[in-house]
């Protein structure tokens, strides 16, 4: 799960506060205001059919990602493959714990 901030209007303080954006994946999760704690999920049901949507084309568009970064600096590319190949399943870990921890 990754954490984004934005300014964005609280409708429990009625002012533009700084709020914490939950993501699992490209799918936003949860909104947390850090003025007055006010927060909002998105319920699981409605949460797990658009993260399987999202990691499908994740999964789909890939091989694009892969080719275009290994031709725009195959050296790098290669070099750090195998730790970005044993990173993703603890990613895909995370993102589901976050879903399904409600």
């Amino acid at each position: 799960m990754s954490v984004a901030h934005a300014d964005l209007l609280c409708e429990t303080c009625d002012q533009v506060t700084e709020h914490e954006l939950h993501y699992a994946g490209r799918i936003l999760e949860s909104v947390r205001c850090t003025r007055c704690g006010s927060h909002m999920e998105l319920s699981q049901s409605a949460l797990l059919p658009a993260y399987v949507h999202d990691l499908e084309q994740r999964v789909a568009s890939k091989p694009r990602r892969l080719a275009h970064r290994a031709t725009r600096d195959p050296g790098a590319f290669f070099k750090g493959l195998p730790a970005a190949v044993l990173r993703q399943p603890v990613k895909f870990l995370g993102e589901f714990r976050g879903l399904f921890r409600r």
